[in-house]
């Protein structure tokens, strides 16, 4: 009984050895299979690589190759412009010799000619060059096309004798071909009560600066000095101290109502109301314009004088403002 086991267990031992054999040489099969697809998949994508690094690699040597064949193009065509530049030069330097001998020979025979000859050769030349600039002036008036002139009409403004403003002023501004009424009257009459404020804040200094407005869009920007001396009241002379105007300039600012010069004098503008208003035999219009708007200018002073009416014109370089001082002159109407 004991030897019957013994028999069995050897038996089972040797069956449990040839299967652990069998899973080793199956797994030592799996590893071999997969090592050859692992290499064979390897050499495939080194293949691929090499591939596309070759494909890579032909582009730039396919781009040189044809920057070699533009620079031999290039400097086989440059080697042909100084072959051709060598000669024209030579034949430039050859036509110089030949103008050169040209010169000597017809110096030698001006100086073998006598002095009436010499004088009728170069009066033949002065005649053939003559004749060859009438044929070319000829031409070239030919090729001119004949040019339809243009008649242009001048109109005549008559211009009464001029003299100087003295009654009442209407003042204008015709900037950027638009016209401005200048609330002249108001801005002084309101200079007048300002700057005794302003003489009053100011009373320790000689000179002083001060801005009043805006009044229908302008402001006015006045300085006073202020003068110490002797005054007298008619009866008694004392030591005092004067505010006078020294200059104020007029600044536009963007509320400023501008109109067209027609709109203006229509039947609601703004200069035809400031006329209505104060029409008289002594209103003058002063008109304060800059280079850009004479033509607007011009045709105010016309409609201005089919009305009757005076127009005195005051030009301003473009950028300079409008002012006026103590020691200015006065407008000069027409």
């Amino acid at each position: 009984m004991a030897r019957r086991d013994e028999e069995q267990f050897a038996v089972g031992e040797d069956a449990f050895m040839d299967t652990i054999a069998n899973l080793v040489g199956i797994m030592i099969i799996l590893v071999v299979i997969v090592s050859a697809k692992g290499y064979s998949a390897s050499r495939t994508m080194a293949r691929e690589e090499i591939r596309e690094k070759i494909q890579e690699l032909a582009a730039p040597s396919a781009q040189a190759e044809n920057l070699d064949r533009d620079l031999e193009s290039q400097l086989e065509q440059l080697h042909r412009y100084e072959v051709e530049t060598a000669y024209r030069n030579a034949e430039r330097m050859s036509l110089v010799d030949r103008k050169l001998l040209l010169e000597q020979q017809l110096n030698q025979r001006l100086e073998q000619l006598d002095t009436e000859s010499q004088k009728e050769f170069e009066q033949k030349a002065k005649t053939a060059l003559l004749e060859k600039q009438l044929g070319e002036l000829e031409r070239q008036q030919e090729e001119v096309p004949e040019v339809q002139k243009k008649v242009i009409a001048l109109q005549h403004l008559p211009t009464p004798m001029a003299k100087t403003v003295f009654g009442k002023e209407l003042h204008v501004m015709i900037r950027d071909e638009q016209l401005s009424v200048i609330p002249w009257d108001t801005l002084i009459e309101q200079l007048k009560i300002n700057a005794r404020a302003s003489a009053s804040r100011n009373s320790q200094r000689d000179k002083f600066e001060d801005v009043l407005g805006p009044i229908d869009g302008f402001l006015m920007r006045y300085r006073l000095i202020s003068k110490s001396g002797m005054m007298s009241d008619g009866r008694v002379a004392a030591m005092g101290k004067m505010v006078e105007l020294e200059r104020f300039e007029l600044e536009p600012s963007s509320e400023v109502f501008r109109e067209s010069v027609e709109e203006s004098l229509g039947p609601r503008g703004r200069l035809r109301s400031e006329l209505d208003a104060v029409r008289s035999n002594h209103t003058t219009v002063t008109v304060w314009v800059y280079p850009e708007s004479f033509g607007q200018f011009r045709k105010l002073k016309e409609l201005l004088y089919r009305e009757g009416c005076l127009c005195a014109a005051r030009p301003l370089p473009k950028g300079m403002r409008i002012g006026a001082s103590p020691q200015g002159s006065s407008s000069t109407a027409q």
